[in-house]
């Protein structure tokens, strides 16, 4: 196995929808696999992307984004997203994405989404081929029968797509406590 496919071997992992926004108010949508939360005070999480990405020049400008978590239910309208497209045409209305205003940022959330977050950019490193965006949490909305009374996400319920490598996903959710 060639070491460019180790993260190959870190799978399943999350798949999200990030939204942004450009200078003139059109929104933009993507799907993101390397994300991960990477602190708790103050609530920092980061997405990793390409520079050649519309969301990665967006947030660089715009300074801000949300990460929108999908059901498996939305599948087929996240793979769409990552595809090829026409920059005069909406992705989010090309995958049939319903959108509503966010709370504290401009990029829109993504209402069929189990859950959204809102963030302002801390900060971006290149890493290798990608970049690094460290985002700022500043608001969170999350439907109320989707997370437990402890706050956790009802996987089972929500089944997000876990990324495993190119067009494959996994839906493998049995939760239990230790």
């Amino acid at each position: 196995m060639d070491l460019k496919e180790y993260h190959k071997l870190m799978a399943p992992r999350l798949t999200v929808l990030v939204t942004t926004v450009d200078e003139k108010g059109r929104a933009d949508v993507s799907p993101f696999s390397f994300v991960s939360p990477i602190s708790f005070d103050p609530p920092l999480l980061m997405i990793s992307c390409g520079l050649n990405k519309h969301v990665y020049w967006n947030i660089q400008r715009m300074k801000e984004f949300v990460i929108n978590i999908p059901t498996e239910k939305q599948l087929e309208q996240l793979w769409l997203t990552g595809g090829k497209w026409d920059p005069n045409q909406s992705k989010i209305q090309k995958a049939g994405f319903k959108t509503e205003p966010a709370q504290k940022v401009r990029p829109p959330l993504l209402k069929e989404c189990a859950a959204q977050i809102e963030c302002y950019e801390e900060f971006s490193k290149k890493a290798g081929d990608h970049i690094m965006i460290v985002g700022k949490v500043v608001s969170m909305h999350v439907k109320d029968d989707l997370v437990d009374s402890k706050g956790n996400l009802r996987v089972d319920n929500v089944r997000p797509p876990l990324h495993v490598s190119d067009n494959l996903f996994a839906f493998p959710y049995v939760t239990k406590s230790v």
